[in-house]
């Protein structure tokens, strides 16, 4: 979607009509794969199918004679499996859901903004082309694939077969309900249970081929609770690529689709779990708790849906591949291939993420607190800093609602003080007009700590991160536009550098956070370059860098200072981790895991965080996530290696004492102010916390 394309609010017109006529509407369903009538299954012709095909049957008969059983005992199994596993579409449940689920939206939102062309453009080639469709969206709320589906409805569209975690499965009535608005269920993890496996690829494999209705799963796989991009997950996108390869088929596309939150209903609930606090079990009493959401008007803001432009499975698979699995039916396909198509997925994700009034304040006041501690911003100060920034992030090609230029005064003030009415539980005007952050953190029950996934941070340390952290999950969808700027900034730091070696540093450090930013890890050197030379074009342009002799110079602009700043927690939290595995002592911490590891990352940074020195740590730095993805990203490098004993690793200290010297060598430049040091306004005690479904 273009910058300046027509947004459609699907709230407006239902805050007008009768919702039970609305969801009781004669439809005409479009159907986006046309299948010949032959083609299409049911869902027990489906069921039987899997059990018949030969690689079911034939994982069948190796288990009973492996298990030492009679073959209908597995064949039993396995039919259970398929009963639990297969999705059962029912229109008339369909409708009642959606007259509450309306009403809640109601409620909950004031807006649910689609770019409705694209909805057009697709229902006119569903009618015309024998497609299958796979619906890709990003992942940042349960609500994401309910909305998808109220979404689909709204326009007369098929509701897809939705890839679920058992979750879902487990929760009372809803459970069921959900397989009846065409949940099909999966297993989080099943590679040590080939029955299962073989089933799972066999149905999928039916589903893309035999079934009339699109396909939807969450290629991030869980949700982001940092509410940006994350690392893709090839599992299942492999299976959908694998029955594209050897079935009937002519065409698969893939639709990205970009969903922003105003504010996120698990807001508070990522918080916590990004710290370690594990989140509340899915139940059906904790959804009907989670309903006191409903008391306060459209107090989560707008959500963005933005439909990509549809990505061809045809431009990964050939036909060559193709003839291949025919000639070898063993034949699979390479993995760059996979991870090509999961990457540009989650890129065209990034790139049509919708930038809220919001993101860009939590942007500017995280900057404001590190800068100028002790000058809070004003509305005024505020307005001027948002509309220039607002303005040079659109240059960046970020998509912002609302976009409306050339704005008054009084307009700007009006659009800025909304959103900070949405968020007035984070950051709100005092009586003298000064923006202030409030203290959210609300003290947990003993209980919740039993099973704490890090360290057990103390209360203090709780009063300073949990605000800290909540704001900066608004901070984190702007970072597909500026983080290779920031990297440059922290390669490139005040001082004279030539400019090979600020190259150099600049590819260490890409792909040192790489997995942090869903940054494809083994990208290749032409990438790279492209994306140095953009980034240093738009630095020169903006004053932030000098070129001469081919000596790169940085200017501390206020720019620069925040694109610095910015980098700043990511690379801090790969320093921890490094220097902590590189340090690690046996005899007093044991072996290495990654439990033990996040645990000790996380008491050394909180250490670190009240320390008197110049170079303290944002209080980001606790979020386990950073930790996480440098884990992984060092496992891909082999320097965090895994041992013989399952759950063990060890570290390449050779390679870790080098690239920590490389992270030393960073001219990096901490800021003055830090959050331990400011005042937290009071926070209302009523706000509780809970799961938000």
């Amino acid at each position: 979607m273009q910058q300046n394309s027509e947004w459609t609010d699907l709230l407006e017109e239902r805050r007008k009509d009768s919702d039970f006529l609305w969801v009781s509407r004669p439809m005409k369903i479009q159907m986006p794969h046309m299948l010949p009538p032959e083609l299409k299954l049911s869902r027990n012709q489906i069921i039987n199918t899997v059990l018949n095909s030969p690689r079911v049957k034939e994982v069948i008969s190796y288990l009973a004679k492996s298990q030492n059983v009679y073959t209908y005992v597995i064949e039993r199994r396995a039919h259970a499996i398929l009963q639990e596993m297969a999705s059962k579409g029912h229109l008339p449940t369909v409708r009642w859901l959606g007259f509450f689920i309306t009403k809640a939206l109601k409620r909950i939102f004031r807006n649910i903004y689609i770019n409705e062309g694209m909805i057009f453009d697709l229902k006119k080639q569903m009618s015309s082309y024998q497609v299958q469709y796979i619906y890709v969206p990003s992942h940042r709320s349960y609500l994401d694939f309910i909305l998808l589906s109220y979404i689909l409805f709204s326009y007369d569209m098929s509701l897809p077969n939705i890839a679920s975690g058992m979750d879902f499965y487990q929760m009372r009535f809803i459970g069921e309900l959900l397989r009846k608005t065409g949940a099909f269920y999966m297993r989080r993890s099943f590679s040590n249970d080939l029955l299962y496996k073989e089933i799972f690829k066999a149905y999928v494999n039916c589903l893309v081929n035999h079934s009339d209705r699109a396909i939807e799963f969450f290629i991030e796989g869980t949700r982001s609770r940092s509410q940006k991009s994350i690392e893709p997950k090839y599992g299942f996108l492999s299976i959908i690529l694998d029955a594209y390869l050897q079935g009937t088929v002519p065409e698969i596309q893939f639709l990205p689709i970009s969903i922003s939150y105003d504010r996120p209903l698990e807001e508070k609930l990522f918080v916590y779990e990004l710290l370690g606090v594990p989140k509340p079990k899915e139940t059906t009493t904790a959804l009907l708790r989670s309903m006191s959401m409903l008391k306060n008007l459209v107090s989560y803001g707008s959500v963005f849906f933005n439909i990509g432009e549809p990505i061809s499975a045809s431009q990964y698979v050939s036909s060559k591949d193709r003839k291949t699995k025919i000639i070898n039916p063993d034949y699979k396909l390479p993995s760059t291939i996979t991870e090509n198509l999961a990457y540009n997925i989650i890129y065209t994700h990034q790139k049509n993420t919708v930038l809220t009034t919001f993101n860009i304040i939590a942007l500017l006041f995280n900057e404001r607190i590190q800068t100028y501690p002790l000058n809070p911003y004003t509305l005024e100060t505020l307005a001027e800093d948002y509309k220039w920034y607002k303005k040079w992030l659109s240059s960046l090609g970020a998509i912002i609602h609302p976009s409306i230029e050339n704005m008054t005064t009084d307009e700007l003030y009006k659009e800025i003080l909304v959103s900070l009415e949405t968020h007035s539980e984070l950051l709100t005007l005092d009586e003298s007009k000064m923006l202030n952050l409030k203290n959210t953190y609300v003290e947990m029950k003993s209980e919740k700590y039993m099973n704490i996934k890090g360290h057990n941070l103390n209360k203090r340390t709780m009063e300073v991160a949990v605000p800290a952290i909540n704001l900066t999950i608004y901070v984190n969808p702007t970072l597909f536009f500026l983080a290779k700027l920031g990297i440059i900034t922290a390669t490139v730091g005040l001082d004279s550098v030539h400019i090979d070696k600020a190259f150099e540093r600049y590819v260490l450090l890409r792909k040192l956070i790489s997995t942090e930013f869903a940054l494809f890890l083994n990208a290749s050197s032409s990438v790279i370059n492209l994306e140095w030379k953009k980034s240093i074009d738009i630095l020169v342009k903006e004053g932030c860098l000098y070129i001469q002799n081919d000596l790169i110079t940085g200017r501390k602009t206020a720019l620069f200072s925040l694109l610095h700043n910015l980098m700043l927690p990511f690379i801090d939290a790969v320093c921890f981790t490094c220097t902590t595995l590189l340090n690690w002592n046996e005899l007093i911490l044991g072996t290495i895991t990654i439990q033990k590891v996040l645990k000790e990352c996380q008491k050394q940074v909180e250490i670190a965080l009240f320390e008197e020195k110049n170079s303290r740590p944002h209080p980001y730095c606790l979020s386990l996530d950073l930790f996480k993805s440098t884990l992984s990203n060092l496992l891909q490098q082999g320097i965090f290696i895994t041992s013989d004993k399952e759950g063990i690793y060890f570290v390449d200290k050779v390679q870790m004492e080098y690239l920590i010297l490389k992270l030393h060598q960073l001219p990096l430049l901490h800021p003055v102010g830090f959050y331990s040091d400011i005042s937290l306004s009071t926070l209302n005690t009523s706000v509780h916390i809970q799961a938000k479904l």
